[in-house]
């Protein structure tokens, strides 16, 4: 491979000749061979479109020719479409604040646009990454716009996905609304409840849960673009600040706005981290609903088996004919890594020192990972677990029928004590509570019907005491 020599501020660096990246990247490619994890797209995409936007304000304000501007345009577009993505190369894990990533676009961008306007590589006469392509810019007003502008653009298809899945479980709600089953406290018999119910539940939390997404996301909206190094504003015309939100605005289709303070966007991750926990309260919504999924199905033969999960794979390779909860099981590593993101986002937020937080590449990378696992895993339980689930109400009738979970129904009616005595006395015997009532002769057979019924035992009712039958 041939190369070309480029000099920076601290000497000559060879770079590939083909390369359309520069001495800065060499020299961070270099430094940081760390994960092997490059930048998610979604960030790729909105680091190009911020420097887009800047080229158009630029271009307004005089401070880069038209000429320049649309050829920094022409390399935005292209980079965002894909056409550079081997040469966005740098590892996730990398120097503070990003300067590496903002680098390694500057100059993409900066030669092609060289290229756009019959210039070599390397050479930057026609456009400059620094004087040109990051004019009104630094690191550290790029980094936190960009990954505010890739978490809104990946925002809606999570927030579908949660819907969808909200939208299913209330069609087992619906359909379930008189399988009346046991209710468990402390994985214990405790009171009946139905099994419309239960999935009722599971969807009002992943409502209230996307419901603080979209709350926390509102500050997202808030950029501190052209506050360049500090938030000061330094080496930016006055009007380039308006004009860049602007642009962006009309770019992204989003409603963004300008920070009151934009020295408070540079070095407070705040932000992020209260987005990062509305990801941790649905994914621990998920978790619980993953698990209950699983002691729900367990079984086949020696377990509570209330519903059948689809076969997905093979379950074992040593266990012919075992079948596994997969799809769960996935979904709860997925939470898993959706909350170990978050604690490191929750520390990286604690990082801020005097004017800036330098560790808005690592909180970037965790945001957009728990975005993107949590869309994919919730298509995945949607699709492949909860779709075709089989509920088993002949296994949940007699489940219910042999255990002890109408006592408390009775207590109203026959007294604590005595519902106390006869729940030990039909255990004792092997019996169901109902046949130990009978055989006590305390309520009669159409009483005791009424009062173990769906509408009595499954939500609030006038309590008429009657006298016990001796």
């Amino acid at each position: 491979m041939t190369n070309r020599t480029e000099k920076d501020s601290l000497g000559e660096v060879e770079v590939p000749k083909e390369a359309y990246y520069g001495a800065f990247t060499v020299r961070a490619n270099h430094n940081f061979q760390i994960s092997g994890i490059k930048s998610p797209k979604a960030f790729k995409k909105a680091l190009s479109t911020v420097k887009m936007a800047a080229a158009k304000a630029n271009s307004t304000l005089k401070v880069i020719t038209k000429s320049q501007e649309k050829a920094i345009e022409r390399a935005c577009l292209e980079l965002i479409d894909g056409k550079f993505d081997q040469e966005f190369l740098l590892d996730v894990f990398q120097a503070g604040a990003g300067t590496s990533y903002n680098m390694n676009a500057n100059e993409i961008i900066a030669n092609r646009a060289n290229e756009i306007l019959g210039g070599k590589k390397g050479k930057y006469e026609h456009v400059h990454p620094n004087n040109h392509v990051n004019q009104a810019q630094s690191t550290n007003d790029v980094m936190p716009t960009s990954t505010r502008i890739a978490i809104l653009s990946m925002l809606p298809a999570l927030l579908e996905e949660i819907k969808k899945l909200e939208s299913e479980l209330n069609k087992k709600a619906k359909a379930e609304k008189n399988t009346l089953k046991v209710g468990r406290t402390h994985l214990m018999d405790a009171v009946p409840i139905t099994m419309g119910q239960e999935f009722d539940a599971y969807k009002e939390a992943l409502v209230k849960s996307r419901q603080f997404i979209e709350v926390q996301s509102k500050d997202l909206h808030i950029l501190g673009i052209g506050g360049t190094a500090l938030g000061t504003g330094i080496n930016t015309d006055p009007d380039f600040r308006k004009l860049v939100v602007n642009e962006l605005s009309l770019i992204t289709g989003l409603k963004l706005k300008s920070a009151k303070n934009l020295t408070e966007t540079t070095n407070n991750m705040n932000s992020f981290m209260n987005f990062s926990a509305g990801l941790r309260s649905l994914a621990t919504n998920l978790l619980n609903l993953a698990g209950d999924l699983k002691l729900m199905n367990m079984g086949p033969k020696a377990g509570i088996s209330e519903i059948e999960l689809p076969a997905v794979q093979p379950g074992s390779s040593i266990m012919p004919g075992k079948i596994n909860p997969s799809i769960p099981e996935c979904m709860e590593m997925i939470c898993f890594q959706v909350f170990g993101n978050d604690k490191t986002i929750e520390i990286s937020a604690q990082r801020s020192q005097f004017d800036l937080n330098v560790m808005c590449p690592v909180i970037m990378f965790n945001l957009l990972q728990s975005m993107e696992i949590l869309t994919r895993g919730i298509h995945m339980l949607r699709t492949l677990a909860l779709q075709n689930l089989k509920v088993n109400r002949k296994q949940i009738k007699d489940t219910f029928e042999r255990s002890l979970c109408t006592a408390t129904a009775l207590a109203p009616y026959i007294g604590y004590l005595e519902t106390s005595d006869v729940v030990k006395s039909a255990l004792k015997k092997g019996i169901t509570i109902k046949e130990e009532v009978l055989n006590r002769k305390l309520l009669s057979t159409k009483d005791l019907d009424e009062m173990l019924s769906v509408k009595s035992t499954t939500r609030p009712k006038r309590i008429k005491t009657q006298t016990p039958k001796h």
